[in-house]
C-alpha cells in the first residue's frame, strides 16, 4: 500500500511539473511572439513612413520642385544656386523660392520629429550638405546597399532611447537629375538612402501591457490546472484508499473463510474417525443380535406365535 501510494504521489507531482512546463513554454512563446510582432509593427510603420516620403518626393520631383514663400525657416537653398529660377517675385511682390524634394523632406522630418518623435534623415556616402553625412549605422547600411541589400532594419539606441531604424536605398530617377546630375549620378544609380527612426517607447508600453495580460492569463491557467490536478489527485487517493480497504476486507474474509474450511475439514476428519469407531464398535454386538435372532427364528419357530415371529423379524 505504501509503495502504491508513493507511485500515485509521484504520478501527481509529475503531472504538475509537466503542466508547469507547458505553461512556461506557452508563456515564453507568446511573449516572444508579442515582442516579434511589436518589432514588426515598428518596422512596418517605418516602411510606411519611407514609402510616403518617396511618394511626396516623387511628386515634388515630377513637378520640377515647388515654390514657397521665403521665411526665416525657409531660406533660398544655396545648393540650388546653379538654377536660374531658384527664386522670383510674384506680381504682388512676394518672394518665392524653389524647394526641391530634399529640402521639402528635411522640413517634413523636422515637423515629424517635433510632433511624433519620428526621425528621418536623407544621407549619402557622398553628401552635398555636411548635415546629410551618415552616422556609423547609416554608413554600414549604405555600404550594404552597394552589395545588393534593399533594406536594413534593427532596434538601436539614439540619445539613450530605443528606436526602430529602417533604411532603404534612394534610387536616382530621371526627375532627380535636375539637381544631382552635377554629382555624376545617372538614372537608376543609388545616390544614398533615407533612414527612418521610429521611437519604440510607445510600442514598448503597449507590449508590456500585452505581456502583463499574458502573464496574468497564464498564471490563472497554471493555478486552475494545478487545482484540477490536486483535486483529481485527492479523488484518486480516496478511491485508492477505498479500493485498498476493500481489498484488505476481502483478504480478511478470505482468511476467515480459510479458517472455517480448515476447521470444517478437521471436524469432518473427526466425524469420519468417530463414524469408523462407532461402526467398528457396533459391528460385533449387531452381528450377535442378528445371529441370535436367526437362531430363534430357525430353532424355536414352532414355539412362537405369529406376532412373536413378526417382532423377531423386526429385531
Amino acid at each position: 500500500m505504501k509503495e502504491a501510494s508513493r507511485q500515485l504521489e509521484h504520478y501527481i507531482w509529475s503531472l504538475a511539473v509537466l503542466w508547469s512546463v507547458v505553461i512556461v513554454v506557452s508563456l515564453g512563446y507568446n511573449m516572444f511572439k508579442v515582442r516579434h510582432d511589436t518589432l514588426e509593427s515598428a518596422r512596418i510603420e517605418a516602411a510606411v513612413a519611407y514609402e510616403m516620403t518617396i511618394l511626396y518626393r516623387h511628386w515634388n520631383a515630377k513637378h520640377g520642385g515647388v515654390y514657397v514663400p521665403v521665411t526665416e525657416e525657409t531660406l533660398p537653398n544655396p545648393y540650388l544656386s546653379h538654377i536660374s529660377e531658384r527664386e522670383f517675385r510674384t506680381p504682388s511682390g512676394k518672394l518665392l523660392t524653389l524647394m526641391n524634394p530634399a529640402y521639402m523632406t528635411r522640413q517634413v522630418y523636422e515637423l515629424a520629429q517635433e510632433r511624433s518623435g519620428i526621425r528621418g534623415h536623407i544621407t549619402s556616402l557622398n553628401p552635398i550638405r555636411s548635415e546629410n553625412a551618415p552616422d556609423p549605422w547609416e554608413t554600414k547600411a549604405l555600404q550594404s546597399f552597394e552589395h545588393g541589400e534593399t533594406e536594413i532594419s534593427l532596434v538601436e539606441k539614439m540619445e539613450g532611447k530605443d528606436y526602430m531604424r529602417l533604411m532603404r536605398p534612394l534610387i536616382t530617377e530621371k526627375d532627380c537629375l535636375k539637381c544631382h546630375a552635377a554629382q555624376g549620378y545617372k538614372e537608376g544609380d543609388i545616390r544614398g538612402g533615407i533612414s527612418i527612426s521610429i521611437p519604440m517607447e510607445p510600442l514598448w508600453a503597449i507590449m508590456r501591457i500585452h505581456m502583463l495580460r499574458l502573464l496574468m492569463g497564464h498564471g490563472l491557467l497554471w493555478v486552475i490546472g494545478l487545482s484540477g490536478i490536486a483535486l483529481g489527485g485527492q479523488r484518486l487517493k480516496r478511491s485508492d484508499r477505498k479500493r485498498k480497504q476493500a481489498e484488505e476486507e476481502l483478504k480478511r474474509l478470505n482468511e476467515e473463510l480459510n479458517g472455517y474450511v480448515k476447521r470444517l475439514e478437521a471436524a469432518n476428519k473427526d466425524l469420519e474417525s468417530f463414524s469408523y469407531s462407532v461402526s467398528h464398535d457396533l459391528r460385533v454386538p449387531l452381528r450377535a443380535i442378528d445371529g441370535f435372532s436367526k437362531i430363534l427364528l430357525e430353532d424355536y419357530t414352532d414355539k412362537l406365535d405369529e406376532e412373536g415371529k413378526r417382532l423377531l423379524s423386526i429385531v
